[in-house]
């Protein structure tokens, strides 16, 4: 008796050029609903997002491919925007390490990176994730502080 076993394998992250440079395809795209999987069937990739996509815009890869389905290890919200670096085939757009797909903010215009060069494009969406990032944890170091003050006077 023999058994089978498949594996996927996950990259290190090694840097941002070294992602450019290998990555066959990075696009902005737009997450919708989630993919219906069929019941009591089995999946080997282990994704944790499986959705439907709509490209904003490709920036790097052929135009002419238009990929409508992403799996990833990223948990993808409805509606939000994605930097995505990625492999497409059939349809299917996979970035499955979680560093291969960022979050863009909800006032993101392709408008800011259109002809730009792609490195340019890419620095542009590093900086305002950045940006927003901070923010975010502004907010959350002021929550955590007036929780702690309540717990203080417990």
């Amino acid at each position: 008796m023999a058994a089978g076993v498949s594996a996927r394998m996950i990259d290190k992250f090694r840097g941002w050029d070294e992602l450019v440079n290998a990555t066959p395809y990075i696009a902005v795209v737009q997450c919708g609903t989630p993919t219906q999987l069929q019941p009591n069937a089995r999946y080997d990739d282990a994704r944790l997002s499986d959705v439907a996509i709509t490209t904003i815009i490709a920036l790097k890869g052929t135009n002419n491919v238009s990929p409508v389905r992403l799996k990833t290890d990223h948990e993808m919200i409805s509606g939000r925007d994605y930097l995505v670096f990625g492999y497409c085939d059939s349809g299917v757009f996979t970035a499955y390490e979680e560093y291969r797909v960022v979050p863009l903010d909800e006032y993101f215009s392709t408008n800011l990176i259109s002809g730009k060069p792609l490195n340019e494009q890419i620095q542009i969406i590093f900086q305002r994730r950045s940006y927003y990032l901070k923010l975010e944890m502004q907010k959350n170091e002021e929550e955590e502080r007036r929780l702690e003050d309540g717990l203080k006077k417990q």
